[in-house]
This record gives C-alpha cells, sequence and structure tokens, in this order.
C-alpha cells in the first residue's frame, strides 16, 4: 500500500470517529470560540486598512456588514457569543477551587471582559442601524469616538479579547505538529495585528480631522438626535448591568454551593501516597490537589486534553463515575489500562484513593559519603532507552513524558539504597553507581544482581509499553567497574551526585559500543572478575574496546539473568 492511500486511510478513519462522536462541552467551547476569534481578526484587519485610507476600510466594512449581518452570519456570531459565555458560566461554577495556573487565570479574566467590547460594539453599530437606521460605517464611528476621546478606551477594549482568543487557541492547539512548526509566525501574527489595527485607527482618524468639509458635515450630527443617542446609552448600560449581576450571580451560586456542603459535611476522603484530604464530593482530583499544595502534573490546565494529570485509582473504583465524552476519548487515545482516570475530570463520589502517575516528588536526600568529593574504586549501570527520539517523533510530548517517567521508576525502583547505590535519572537513561559505602566486590557483586532485576522488570516495561501504544522499545543495560571521583554539585537545594573518571567514560564507551552493533545487555570483565563471578551461558560475546587509557574486554549477552544464574546470589 502506497503512502497517499494510507493517508487517504488515517484522514478517513479521522473524519468517520469525528462523524460518529457526539459533540462535547469542550467541542462546542472550541467550536464557538473560534467563531468569536474569526469576527475579531476580521475586525483587526478592517481597522488595519484604515493604514491605506479610510476608503480602504470603508470598503472592507461593507464587505463585514454583509457577512455578519446576514441573517446566517447574525445567528452564527450571537449564537456562538452566548454559547461562548454561558458555557464560561457553567465551567467557573463548576470549580471548585479558584486556585489555578497563572496563565488559566489570566485566560478567564480576559475572556470576562470579551462581553464589555461586544456589548458597546453591538448598541453602537448593530442596535442603533436596527433601530434608528444608522449606517454602520467608519466615517461616523471614528468620528465620534475622537470627540467623546474614546479612542483609547476602544482600542483597550479590543485587547482582552484579542488576548483571550490566543490563549485559547494556545491551550488548544499548541501539542499539534502543524502548530509547532508555524509557532514563530503565528506569534508575530498575533503581536503586529493589533498594532497595525490600533495604527489604522489612528490614521482614519488623523485623516478625518484634516478633512475641514467632513467636519463642517459632522459638527450639526450630534444635535439631531440626542433622544436617539440618549436611549442607545440607556440600552447598554442596562445590558452591561445584566451582565455584571450575571457574573455576581454565578460567584453567589458557587459560595450557596459551598455552604450548603459544609453544612451537610458532604466531603470525601482521597488518599494519596503520602497524604490524605477531605474535599467538598463534587471536587475533581486535580481541584483537590491544587487546593490543598499537592504536586500534580498537568500541561494543558485541567481540560481534558494532555492526559499528564493522570491517576491510578487504586482503591475505591465504585465511587467513580464512569468516565465522560472527553476524558474517554483521551484515555483510548492513549491506551490506558483499567483504572488509570484523568485527574482533572474524576470527581469521586465517595472515598478513593489514588496514585498520580506524574506528580512532583521531593529530591531524595545525599548519600553521606559524597557529600565531599571522594576518589574510589566504584560499579556503574548506565541503563539507556535507545529509541526514545523514535518514540517520541510518533507520539505527543506528554505521552514521551508519561513513559519516561515510568521508565525511570521502573529502573529506580529496583536498586536499593541499602545497597550503597545512588540513581540518577535523565531524560532517556538512568545512571546507578555502586560501591559509594562499601567494598568494592560487594559492589561488583550487586551491581550484577541488580542488573537482572532490571533486565526482568524492563521486560514488563516493554511489554506496557507495546500493550498501550502498539509500539516496542529497545533498552541497553551497561554494567562496568573502575576508579572514579564522586561527589555532590549544585548551590543552595539543587544537588546531584557526579561520577566522573575511568569508571564512568568508560561505561559510556562500552554503551556507544553496544548502540553501534545493537547490543542489548553488556558487562565488562572488571565487573565479572571483581564479582568473582563467571559467564555460565555460551552466547556471551567478547567485545573489546579500542585502547583509550587501556584496553577494555566486556562481553555481549542475551540475558544477564541466565549468564550469571549459577554464579552470583540474586541472579535467578
Amino acid at each position: 500500500m502506497n503512502l497517499s492511500a494510507i493517508h487517504h486511510d488515517r484522514v478517513q478513519a479521522f473524519l468517520t470517529d469525528a462523524l460518529a462522536r457526539r459533540p462535547t462541552p469542550r467541542d462546542i467551547r472550541l467550536a464557538s470560540g473560534l467563531v468569536l476569534f474569526v469576527y475579531v481578526t476580521s475586525h483587526l484587519v478592517n481597522h488595519a486598512l484604515g493604514l491605506i485610507s479610510i476608503d480602504a476600510a470603508e470598503r472592507g466594512l461593507a464587505l463585514g456588514v454583509r457577512v455578519w449581518q446576514s441573517v446566517p452570519g447574525t445567528v452564527l456570531l450571537y449564537g456562538a457569543a452566548a454559547t461562548h459565555l454561558t458555557l464560561a458560566f457553567v465551567a467557573i461554577y463548576r470549580r471548585r477551587t479558584l486556585r489555578m495556573p497563572p496563565a488559566d487565570l489570566l485566560r478567564i479574566v480576559l475572556g470576562l471582559g470579551i462581553p464589555l467590547l461586544l456589548i458597546g460594539h453591538a448598541v453602537a453599530t448593530r442596535l442603533a442601524h436596527e433601530l434608528y437606521d444608522y449606517a454602520p460605517e467608519y466615517h461616523r464611528v471614528v468620528w465620534a469616538l475622537r470627540t467623546s476621546n474614546g479612542e483609547g478606551r476602544q482600542l483597550a477594549l479590543v485587547v482582552p479579547g484579542w488576548l483571550h482568543g490566543c490563549l485559547g487557541l494556545h491551550f488548544a492547539f499548541c501539542r499539534r505538529p502543524l502548530y509547532q512548526r508555524l509557532r514563530f509566525v503565528l506569534f508575530a501574527g498575533a503581536l503586529l495585528l493589533p498594532v497595525l489595527a490600533g495604527l489604522g485607527f489612528l490614521s482614519m482618524s488623523k485623516e478625518l480631522a484634516a478633512n475641514l468639509a467632513f467636519r463642517a458635515t459632522m459638527e450639526v450630527i450630534p444635535a439631531a438626535a440626542p433622544a436617539q443617542g440618549l436611549a442607545l446609552a440607556r440600552l447598554r448600560d442596562t445590558m452591561l448591568a445584566v451582565y455584571f449581576s450575571s457574573i455576581a450571580l454565578v460567584f453567589a451560586a458557587r459560595e450557596i454551593r459551598a455552604l450548603v456542603e459544609r453544612r451537610r459535611n458532604l466531603l470525601v476522603t482521597i488518599a494519596y501516597p503520602h497524604r490524605v484530604v477531605r474535599v467538598p464530593r463534587g471536587w475533581s482530583v486535580l481541584e483537590a490537589s491544587r487546593s490543598h499544595h499537592i504536586p500534580h502534573m498537568s500541561m494543558c490546565g485541567g481540560r481534558a486534553r494532555c492526559s499528564t494529570c493522570r491517576v491510578r485509582v487504586t482503591s475505591g473504583e465504585a465511587h467513580c463515575p464512569p468516565p465522560e465524552a472527553d476524558e474517554a476519548h483521551t484515555l483510548a487515545r492513549i491506551g490506558a489500562p483499567a483504572g488509570v482516570r484523568l485527574a482533572c475530570q474524576l470527581r469521586p463520589r465517595g472515598d478513593i484513593a489514588v496514585v498520580p502517575l506524574l506528580a512532583a516528588a521531593p529530591a531524595p536526600l545525599l548519600p553521606a559519603p559524597v557529600r565531599n568529593s571522594v576518589e574510589r574504586d566504584i560499579a556503574v549501570m548506565l541503563v539507556d532507552w535507545c529509541d526514545r527520539a523514535a518514540f517520541a517523533k510518533r507520539h505527543l510530548p506528554q505521552d514521551v513524558l508519561y513513559f519516561v517517567q515510568l521508565f525511570g521508576e521502573t529502573v529506580a525502583s529496583i536498586v536499593s539504597n541499602e545497597d550503597g547505590a545512588h540513581r540518577e535519572i535523565g531524560g532517556d537513561e538512568v545512571v546507578v553507581l555502586f560501591g559509594l559505602d562499601g567494598d568494592f566486590a560487594h559492589a561488583c557483586r550487586t551491581a550484577l544482581e541488580a542488573a537482572a532485576r532490571v533486565e526482568r522488570a524492563l521486560k514488563a516495561f516493554e511489554n506496557r509499553l507495546e500493550r498501550e501504544f502498539g509500539g516496542a522499545a529497545r533498552f541497553t543495560v551497561v554494567v562496568h567497574a573502575g576508579h572514579a571521583a564522586v561527589g555532590d554539585i549544585g548551590f543552595q537545594d539543587a544537588h546531584r551526585v557526579i561520577a566522573v573518571g575511568a569508571a564512568t567514560d568508560t561505561a559510556k564507551r562500552l554503551r556507544a559500543q553496544a548502540a553501534e552493533l545493537g547490543l542489548r545487555f553488556i558487562v565488562s570483565s572488571t565487573v565479572i572478575d571483581g564479582a568473582g563471578a563467571k559467564i555460565a551461558s555460551d552466547d556471551a560475546q567478547r567485545v573489546e574496546l579500542a585502547p583509550a587509557g587501556g584496553p577494555t574486554v566486556a562481553y555481549a549477552m542475551s540475558s544477564i539473568t541466565s549468564a550469571f544464574a549459577s554464579t552470583v546470589v540474586g541472579v535467578v
């Protein structure tokens, strides 16, 4: 099958899925927001035409009037505005806490400022035309704003709507590959368009002020219909009062709900791995985390898009309502196993226990022997996720982050601190140092035992990766021993343990050799001799590195477990 056929099949499958899936509130909110964003964008473009001339702007306005004041345009515009505002009020009411990332708070505040512009604009243009047959033209509107010193206010009112729309589009599409490729172009457009619109508006104002014939004509218009202007102003003020009252009612309803919940003691218990909290019934798990300052990853801000807030429900699943459409779609996209839910959408009806899969954890204490730099013989184990870059090309960044976290947890959980080991987790590798507070022979034997356990854990991890994402993974485990300087580096509370010297340099060379030859497990003879072990299997392949401070002999094998099962205690 050629690439065009595959692409056609994928597009057809996407369209079939999109048509079969009922629109969710998130879809409706996005669609209505796009309509309003197009409306604001068309007005800014129209203002920018004023840099050419006011006649060019008038022609652009005439086209906009034909579109937006037609019956379909009217239904689409005002329907989108009413829908978007209603969904915004519902979303604010559903929030159980206003503690949120600053970008989300800014977006909400800016969104509540949009109707201030739309109400004034609708009264001054659409209602004035419908009630009193005022012609929607730049000559009249720009001059009225100039004579009332309202130019600055009008331009300032555009800012909330524009910023709210840009933030909304960024949150909705920032993880799409096309958006990532065009993000700098889009940022330039988002920055330049309102600037050009403001300059065009001021240019039209100056052009009209320099036209003496026009000024003489307009000077007699304000006295012609003062009652109509007063009626429009009262209508605008009434609509603004209704809008502000609606906002007040939403927040008042939130407080009444909270009071009723406290009076009735409608609380549920959410147990985290290291903490238990009680919150009113109806709170999402993410809201509970934020309210009690529990670190919890959420890249999309709680919109069921990124899946980074996912949790594993360990008890109380009967108290968890089934996923709604947005959550179910995201869970299906990532192939989440049973028991995994999105914390931003899960609102338990009773007591539950959860484990945040991407929650931040405090850094472990540094081992005492390396708080000051020392030189000693150590064993090093490098566990490398060789094809993480290829995985990242096929999946969303949050999915990569999820499995990088699982990869680190899988390897790090195998090694015990009591074995004198220290773990450093990177993006696609885990470095484990053995022998920081013990003898060299014990370090080598512990490293071999840990490598065998890591082998078994990685096999289970590979199965999980294939089950959840339908793709295989390739890992390399390198075990070496030698001399190195070990110590902690950093400043204040930002510290890490680092080993520098022949041990780590040779281990990295072995890792490069393994990647080049496609080897899975490679153990140096230094570790084997130090542990007093012997290779029991016949499939070991001798690998010799070119001298770089001395030749190094290592052995590549298909399984560490089988290679040392009979000679190292704990390798079974």
